[in-house]
């Protein structure tokens, strides 16, 4: 889709519940840090920036051929950048003279451990969290590798992925672990975390892309070839994986992906225990402003899969096969995408249709989808729920500018499941409203935010009766001086189902302060208090986390929640991240996290 990944209107801040995937909130993080200049990125390096849709970033490159950027203003002057979109980019982007001009390093290094304490005596792994990620580019040739470890677990590799490729303006090809995203993701996509409503509007498609994630079982490992010509472009990928599963006698009795712990023997022993074969391409024709593209994928499994009964429906055989066709248009105003998919060795079929509309100062949502029960794509990452595909609903959201400095944000969201899930053995139906106003006054910035959820799922007995939550929250930010922040949030919520009289509330307070000390390092303390009556009248807040990234952190029971984070900087490369946080509820929990870096 060549609209803006994320509105040019909407606004990064733990105020606000906008679900945006971890992914982009760390790309946008590091360009904060190390913005890029303008006059020497490359088409790739802009589409790093959050904001800017690919017809953008292709003026940018087009415009730059005859002019040279001599001040970040200097790109009111292409169509499609307005002052407001221009405010919002200036953080990621600078303007550098080129005899001012370094080369850019050419190995990154990122290492993460982290630990919560007290430690689960039931296994007997260490307890530490570890990954570590290497990548090493040089022109249009890059390589990398990423390991993962998770708590408990004996191998400091338990998953790793391995690649090298090529890329440039016409071809791309990667060996190793891969990423495929197609269209709107309903055959395959990047996994990550992007919800509905504000983070439905999908960005860019990368069809060859390297395979970074943590989520195990989802990775490619093979080949994939792209090509792209003046008008036309295709791809064709190959793959051969093993992934985890639990069979009998050459049978798979329960799910196919599972939860990719390995920490006990039994884990162990469902590793690498099916292998997976996959054939793909895909295939497409147009320009930057109108494009259709067909694709075809085919999956083979080497065991038979034959899960457990249970009372939503899952993917048995040995085979899956899946076809899609997806158009887009992309104009000034108005941008307008859908997809069709069609799982045909399961005889089910998704569809999404959506509509991007910007007029002045604002921006207009419109989505549609719908999955049938059968619907088997074991990598679609339309909306990232994986074991809940089958959601019908129209989706809607608005973002605008009102005089005098009021930003108004409100979605609203119809839905129905019709078909049982892993969650409800009854069908549900409901509807989510969300509304959200913020200003500026004299320098600090005040949000107000409510938001209603109706949905008739709570199992009582044999009957699924209707749900109600309420949430309202009110923020206050102020900056103190240069670099110098302090922020309050108070959030209320009631979780009730009337026709059982019953009620349940929740409380939060959140506190946060920023500073910035030494000119290349910054320091951000905060604390939580909550008191909720149960799980269901819980709390979310996101919470800073490294190297960089916002984590949606859900808090309920009675307790409190305190953190210290610190990032420094060392010369032009090296980066240092340090975090403690401490949770008491029913018991204390500590958590510690230490980053290094180097880009």
């Amino acid at each position: 889709l060549l609209s803006t990944p994320l509105l040019a209107s909407e606004d990064f801040s733990l105020e606000q519940e906008i679900s945006i995937s971890l992914e982009v909130l760390e790309s946008l993080a590091k360009l904060k840090e190390d913005p890029l200049d303008i006059n020497s990125a490359t088409y790739d390096e802009l589409l790093l920036i959050p904001y800017l849709s690919p017809v953008l970033c292709m003026r940018i490159i087009h415009y730059r051929k005859d002019h040279s950027f001599m001040g970040i203003d200097d790109l009111v002057h292409i169509a499609g950048i307005n002052e407001l979109l221009l405010e919002k980019i200036k953080p990621c982007i600078t303007v550098k003279r080129k005899f001012l001009t370094m080369q850019r390093g050419e190995v990154s290094f990122r290492s993460i451990v982290g630990r919560k304490s007290p430690r689960d005596t039931s296994y007997e792994g260490n307890p530490f969290a570890v990954s570590n990620k290497l990548r090493y580019s040089k022109g249009s040739f890059f390589t990398g590798a990423t390991a993962f470890k998770d708590p408990y677990e004996k191998n400091y590799a338990d998953f790793y992925v391995l690649y090298a490729g090529m890329k440039n303006d016409n071809i791309a090809f990667i060996f190793g672990d891969y990423a495929v995203d197609i269209g709107e993701r309903l055959i395959s996509g990047y996994p990550g975390f992007v919800f509905k409503s504000s983070g439905m509007v999908k960005g860019r498609e990368t069809i060859a892309k390297p395979y970074t994630s943590g989520f195990e079982d989802f990775a490619y490992r093979g080949g994939v070839l792209e090509k792209k010509w003046r008008k036309f472009d295709t791809a064709l990928f190959l793959s051969r994986n093993m992934l985890d599963g639990t069979f009998e006698n050459d049978t798979i009795k329960r799910v196919i992906y599972e939860t990719g712990y390995h920490r006990t023997q039994a884990e162990l022993d469902k590793k690498n225990r099916i292998e997976e074969r996959v054939a793909g391409a895909t295939a497409a024709i147009g320009n930057t402003n109108f494009k259709v593209r067909t694709t075809i994928l085919s999956g083979w499994y080497d065991k038979q899969i034959k899960p457990d009964q249970v009372h939503y429906y899952r993917f048995c055989g040995r085979k899956y096969s899946l076809a899609g066709f997806h158009i887009r248009y992309a104009g000034p105003h108005i941008s307008l995408w859908s997809e069709y998919a069609l799982s045909y060795s399961t005889k089910g079929a998704a569809f999404i249709l959506g509509i991007t509309a910007k007029p002045r100062h604002s921006s207009i949502v419109m989505l549609y989808r719908d999955y049938g029960e059968t619907y088997f794509a074991p990598r679609a990452f339309a909306f990232c729920e994986t074991e809940i595909r089958n959601e019908r609903g129209l989706y809607s959201f608005i973002s605008t500018k009102l005089p005098p400095h009021i930003r108004f944000t409100g979605y609203l969201d119809i839905f129905s499941r019709p078909f049982p899930t892993y969650f409800n053995v009854l069908p549900t139906s409901g509807y989510e409203a969300f509304l959200s106003m913020e200003t500026k006054m004299l320098g600090a910035t005040i949000c107000l935010r409510f938001k209603h959820k109706q949905k008739n799922n709570y199992q009582w007995l044999d009957e699924s009766l209707t749900s109600v939550r309420h949430n309202l929250r009110c923020s206050l930010k102020i900056p103190i001086d240069q670099g110098n922040t302090f922020a309050v949030l108070l959030q209320g919520g009631l979780f009730g189902v009337p026709e059982i009289q019953m009620k349940e509330q929740g409380y939060l307070i959140n506190v946060n302060i920023k500073s910035r000390f030494l000119n290349n390092a910054t320091a951000e303390s905060g604390f939580v208090l909550f008191a909720t009556d149960s799980y269901n009248s819980r709390m979310y807040l996101f919470i800073n986390d490294i190297p960089g990234i916002l984590c949606s952190r859900p808090f309920y029971g009675h307790g409190f929640d305190g953190y210290i984070l610190a990032k420094a900087r060392f010369g032009a490369h090296l980066r240092f991240y340090v975090k403690f946080e401490i949770e008491k509820k029913d018991r204390t929990i500590r958590i510690y996290r230490f980053g290094i870096e180097w880009r």
